[in-house]
């Protein structure tokens, strides 16, 4: 199945459509293959069909839009069992240490850590295999895997993790502590957002220039994107947030730095930032800007709300 959007009317409902080809499509790439142990498909179903955002497979098909509908279907799921393996990996108790996620048990809650690492080890691996059999060009599959691999690498994913977790060494420590949170957002939460748009727009045939557009919007939204959550985990509980709460305390964040009322507008003046970029791009507006305002504009409501009790308090 593929989405048949022309028949959606509302942003909403274009969404809803893409939404139920995605996970029918990621239903199918994680059946099972014969062989396969059921516990470890079974986990590893689980994380990748929980509920999410689907912000970054979306933002796949809105970057490539005109490309063929079921090769932006896949890099979306490759990128999304991408992202399930490195929220796996992020809660285990020898990383975060996070007991919920997405509202539900963390996997390794739920499954044991031992499925958990191998789930996620799995996730990562078919997202590769997807990639090398979409219908595409030869070198646009290369150039797919490349822009995969060098999200999770050892400049991307893993090694903001790497720094998350255990700091800096003496002879890669940024400037100053605002380079580092950079740094780390960048790393942990920035790139996959980024190689959302590279990979839509190269199955799209997108020029550099656009592309290069494209690739600043996802970087402010990243940024902007990770100070909502680091905002979110001081000013929710948990049941609102869908996961752990309090687990950035101690940590070195934009809203630890700045306090809740800079980080906000630091938010605020990304999102900005990215719709400038977004423009630059000569896309249609519209369908990101409905987007980030399904991702955000809760987030950002409790925060200015939280925000302006703590001013009347220190009034």
């Amino acid at each position: 199945m593929t989405p048949d959007l022309a028949l959606a009317g509302s942003h909403a409902e274009r969404f809803a459509v893409f939404r139920a080809a995605l996970e029918q499509r990621m239903l199918r790439h994680v059946g099972a293959p014969a062989g396969a142990p059921a516990r470890l498909m079974a986990a590893s179903a689980d994380a990748i069909l929980a509920s999410g955002k689907r912000m970054r497979p979306f933002l796949v098909h809105l970057a490539g839009a005109g490309a063929d509908d079921t090769a932006l279907l896949d890099a979306g799921c490759a990128l999304e069992m991408v992202h399930s393996a490195s929220l796996i990996l992020d809660d285990l108790p020898c990383m975060d240490d996070s007991g919920l996620r997405r509202g539900r048990p963390a996997t390794h809650v739920a499954w044991g850590q031992a499925t958990a690492i191998l789930g996620a080890v799995g996730l990562l691996n078919q997202s590769y295999a997807i990639l090398g059999t979409l219908p595409a060009t030869d070198a646009q599959r290369v150039a797919l895997v490349n822009v995969l691999s060098s999200a999770v690498g050892w400049g991307g994913l893993v090694a903001g993790q790497e720094y998350d977790v255990n700091g800096f060494g003496v002879d890669e420590d940024p400037a100053s502590v605002l380079q580092r949170i950079d740094q780390v957002n960048r790393m942990k939460t920035g790139v996959l957002l980024v190689a959302a748009v590279e990979m839509g727009a190269i199955l799209a045939g997108q020029d550099d220039t656009r592309r290069g557009h494209l690739r600043q919007f996802a970087t402010d939204l990243g940024q902007a994107f990770q100070i909502a959550d680091d905002l979110g985990d001081g000013m929710k509980t948990a049941e609102e947030f869908g996961k752990d709460v309090g687990k950035d305390v101690g940590k070195d964040t934009f809203v630890a730095e700045l306090g809740p009322e800079r980080a906000l507008r630091r938010c605020l003046d990304l999102l900005l930032r990215a719709q400038h970029a977004l423009d630059a791009a000569g896309v249609d507006p519209a369908p990101y800007q409905w987007m980030i305002g399904e991702v955000f504009d809760r987030d950002l409501l409790v925060a200015r709300m939280a925000t302006r009790r703590e001013e009347k308090v220190s009034s």
